[in-house]
């Protein structure tokens, strides 16, 4: 059983919400802080959510305003994440947001 630091790196290009970790089927996943960051003018409406595939549904767990060349933590608190399930972010403007996730994910063969 291994224990990998992971990385997610995201440039939100579109509106549409975005994949930027996908638990493999064999393991599961602490989301231990998602960062993003404003690098344009003007507020940005973001979110967060996860696809929980176990129940075929998605989920919105955070929604923040980032000002203008400012950055937020999206998370309060770590956020566990099962076999297959997916983790998203969104703005409502496209170009805008960059970040990052971090992961411990916890391979269970």
């Amino acid at each position: 059983m291994a224990n990998r630091y992971k990385n997610a790196q995201f440039d939100l290009t579109t509106t549409n919400a975005t994949d930027i970790y996908t638990v493999p089927s064999n393991s599961r996943a602490i989301v231990q802080n998602i960062h993003m960051a404003n690098i344009d003018t003007g507020n940005v409406i973001v979110h967060a959510h996860i696809y929980d595939n176990s129940a075929t549904k998605q989920f919105t767990f955070a929604k923040h305003t980032i000002a203008a060349n400012s950055s937020q933590s999206m998370s309060d608190g770590t956020i566990i994440l099962e076999e297959n399930d997916v983790l998203r972010v969104q703005a409502a403007d496209a170009d805008k947001i960059e970040g990052t996730a971090a992961i411990l994910e916890f391979d269970r063969t």
